[in-house]
């Protein structure tokens, strides 16, 4: 038995090391982060035999569900290189989401440190941020209201603003339990109001909307868990409080406000919408819907880009050439590669999530929604690092946030 237990402590720190460098490289190295999804991988296949409770095993299916989609395109592409790249990149979407499931669910004493690892690299990075915007007000601040951003060193902006939704509620959840003991429960305090302020200062309009939905979806099933009506009151009390203090007290909110009320202006006033982030977003979802109703099978990743643009031209669009974007909705990206089927594959993937929900408590309900109402305004599951902190993610939060057991049945 000790030589058991001595041979899982050690793959058990290198997991946790790795898992930390590999999200460290989000801001600083495509490379080291390849390398680490590997390694995880790795691990998992070697340590934990990658086994799952029958819960679990739905999520397995489904991704398999995605993986089958990837490689029929691969087979049907005039430009098989794209469709191989976009298939690395999901291997890496299953494969380390799976490794996690694994490794994490054995890993259960460690995980809430490594949340707090994770959240400090977020703190850092929005400090750095804050300050570089601190130091050029003025100048972001105008930027804002023509539907640009407060630069994130590294990072997409948006997929930022997800990744800062995510930690507040993974955050405001452990503190509410009363995970977080002694001096760890003041050190996530903390990061939990700085990160909550630097998040209204930086975050696009889909990481505020995706955590506002998560924080509503969570008060209510707290609200459903707990038979009380006192959370709801205080949650909706507390969204109002922080929006009009956030308003009040941060420029740069105010701006994305006033540019979001001129961008809802803008709809259906014919080419007001160019330069118009959502408005553009919403025409882009209309050229995507259009493609799918012709091409009920999808088009493939190869012939995506060309499809589309031709796609504009077909529907006479008063967008600019520049401003003519992709889907920015994952469901969508999915339609239009790979039609109604892709659609369904991304469907069957959140029903197998839905089906885990009811063995959590309240803030996984939210971690999930935030997942889900990301992906209606970007296309998460095209780029290396969403792919990456989604699947290192979304195990953690679980396992965070699981009933635990006592003699065998699960308790809040």
């Amino acid at each position: 038995m000790l030589d058991k237990l001595t041979t899982y402590r050690v793959p058990a720190f290198v997991f946790i090391i790795i898992s930390a460098l590999g999200f460290s490289s989000l801001w600083y190295s495509p490379a080291i982060l390849s390398i680490s999804s590997f390694l995880l991988i790795l691990i998992a296949i070697l340590s934990y035999k990658a086994t799952f409770s029958r819960e679990l095993n739905s999520i397995a299916y489904s991704l398999i569900f995605i993986f089958l989609l990837y490689i029929l395109d691969v087979f049907r592409s005039v430009d098989a290189s794209i469709a191989l790249d976009k298939l690395l990149l999901l291997l890496v979407f299953i494969g380390l989401q799976l490794a996690c499931f694994a490794a994490f669910g054995k890993l259960k004493t460690q995980l809430i440190l490594l949340f707090l690892i994770l959240s400090t690299m977020v703190l850092v990075v929005d400090l750095v941020a804050v300050t570089n915007y601190l130091m050029h007000k003025e100048y972001y601040n105008a930027l804002l209201l023509q539907s640009k951003h407060i630069p994130i060193p590294n990072m997409h902006h948006i997929h930022f603003g997800i990744l800062n939704a995510w930690v507040v509620l993974g955050l405001a959840g452990l503190l509410y339990l009363k995970k977080l003991q002694n001096n760890k429960h003041y050190l996530g305090l903390g990061m939990l109001l700085v990160i909550a302020i630097c998040c209204h200062i930086l975050s696009s309009r889909t990481g505020l909307i995706a955590l506002y939905s998560g924080f509503i979806v969570a008060s209510l099933v707290l609200v459903y868990q707990k038979k009380s009506l006192k959370p709801l009151f205080l949650g909706t009390l507390s969204i109002i409080i922080f929006v009009s203090v956030a308003y009040v007290s941060s420029t740069s909110f105010r701006s994305k406000t006033a540019n979001s009320l001129e961008d809802f202006r803008s709809w259906g006033n014919g080419k007001e919408i160019n330069y118009k982030s959502m408005a553009m977003r919403f025409e882009g979802y209309k050229t995507s819907i259009f493609m799918l109703r012709k091409n009920p099978l999808g088009v493939g990743a190869g012939a995506q880009e060309a499809k589309i643009q031709e796609a504009y031209t077909l529907r006479n669009s008063v967008l600019f050439i520049e401003n003519r974007v992709g889907p920015h909705n994952q469901f969508l990206e999915y339609g239009v590669k790979f039609g109604w089927i892709g659609i369904l594959a991304l469907i069957v993937y959140f029903a197998a999530l839905f089906r885990v929900l009811p063995s959590t408590t309240f803030p996984f309900w939210g971690i999930v929604a935030v997942l889900f109402v990301s992906l209606q305004f970007e296309s998460l599951l095209e780029r290396q690092a969403s792919i990456f902190f989604i699947s290192l993610l979304l195990p953690l939060s679980y396992y965070l946030f699981v009933k635990e057991e006592i003699n065998g049945t699960k308790v809040t």
